[in-house]
């Protein structure tokens, strides 16, 4: 009842829009001076990024009604995929081919940036703090051993391949992604070691501990809001 309410949706919608618009900064600002972007450019680029969320969470938000049923959230489904993909296709036009393609490799390392910085913000004001240079090599390493890793489904893919959500958050599979994760955790680690100094390397394993639970929580929370 509470997600029908028109006043709750809007109220959401906008504690959304408040914390995307530092996130999209922190996030993207690498990227933005990557393109070599004027302040316009950038401003603009971080409206429409911002549009595009919010579209997504809108609809999302629409999913969390209890009385849908399997049919209609496909069909919500659906819509996310088709806001993206047009909220994609204005983004090419704005950046043009070459920046659009510099955009999109920068999107496929996202999860990784956003995994690493978290690590590097835990970091902070440690004894032995993460170097821009440690952070640059793990997020590399991160997103080839990710991209590589043969997942039944990738919940860090923005395109997943599955409209339907209680297909997507259905139990098996998020089984199935739970015993992929610690098995893809246990291979990372090998490529963390190489990169980290002793004292990081401890602290990122209990990190990647307590990450991947988090994660896992998330999603069955998800599968209780969607799967139904």
């Amino acid at each position: 009842a509470m997600f029908k309410d028109p006043k709750m949706k809007e109220m959401i919608k906008s504690q959304q829009k408040m914390v995307m618009g530092p996130m999209i900064e922190k996030s993207y600002s690498e990227l933005f001076k990557q393109l070599n972007l004027t302040p316009e450019q950038s401003a603009g680029l971080k409206e429409l990024l911002q549009s595009k969320m919010l579209a997504a969470a809108d609809t999302g938000i629409s999913m969390m009604d209890g009385s849908l049923d399997a049919a209609k959230r496909a069909e919500l489904g659906k819509q996310i995929k088709t806001d993206t993909e047009a909220y994609d296709a204005q983004i090419k036009q704005f950046l043009g081919d070459d920046n659009y393609k510099a955009f999109q490799s920068y999107e496929t390392t996202m999860p990784d940036r956003m995994a690493v910085g978290q690590f590097r913000d835990q970091l902070n004001g440690s004894a032995t703090p993460l170097a821009t240079e440690q952070e640059q090599q793990l997020i590399q390493a991160m997103n080839q051993e990710r991209t590589n890793f043969k997942w039944t489904t990738d919940y860090s893919n923005k395109n997943p391949g599955d409209t339907d959500f209680a297909q997507l958050f259905s139990e098996d599979r998020m089984n199935q992604f739970a015993q992929e994760k610690a098995q893809f955790d246990q291979q990372f680690l090998v490529r963390a070691k190489e990169i980290l100094t002793p004292e990081q390397y401890t602290a990122y394993e209990q990190y990647q501990g307590t990450q991947r639970e988090m994660q896992i929580n998330a999603m069955k929370l998800a599968g209780k809001m969607f799967g139904q």
